[in-house]
């Protein structure tokens, strides 16, 4: 089984969370998906409030990448590192468009429950993200 969630994990945050793919969330997550993103990411209630807060980003980074470095999965829960990058070419969390590549970092810890997302904990470098997106010195 934790292959399997490790899987579902890889297939979200390398294929489906990209421009023109956002239809392949439907079905990865429980009904009642709590999505923790922290201060700067917020929470999220449901599939539908993370696919539309996830369509947000894309209009800010259009061709928004993420790679799965590592993951350790245990028992229902799988904690992944990524690595993203994509160009900020749209209005992105307040910040208008700079052109710039932006990088980013995060450990993710998701909870599955039948091979689907029932709950993730984000902790990203959003003091690096937002110095990138012109938001702090």
């Amino acid at each position: 089984m934790s292959e399997q969630n490790k899987n579902v994990i890889r297939m979200i945050r390398e294929q489906a969370m990209r421009a023109g793919n956002a239809d392949k969330l439907d079905g990865v997550y429980t009904d009642d998906y709590a999505y923790h993103g922290g201060p700067v990411f917020g929470e999220r209630q449901g599939p539908t409030a993370f696919k539309e807060f996830f369509l947000g980003i894309l209009d800010g980074i259009p061709d928004f990448e993420e790679t799965v470095e590592d993951q350790v999965a245990e028992g229902d829960k799988v904690a992944t590192r990524i690595t993203g990058r994509g160009h900020h070419s749209g209005d992105l969390m307040g910040a208008a468009p700079t052109g710039k590549e932006l990088r980013w970092t995060a450990m993710i810890i998701s909870r599955l429950v039948d091979g689907k997302v029932a709950e993730e904990w984000v902790d990203a470098d959003t003091l690096t993200f937002a110095k990138q997106l012109g938001m702090v010195p």
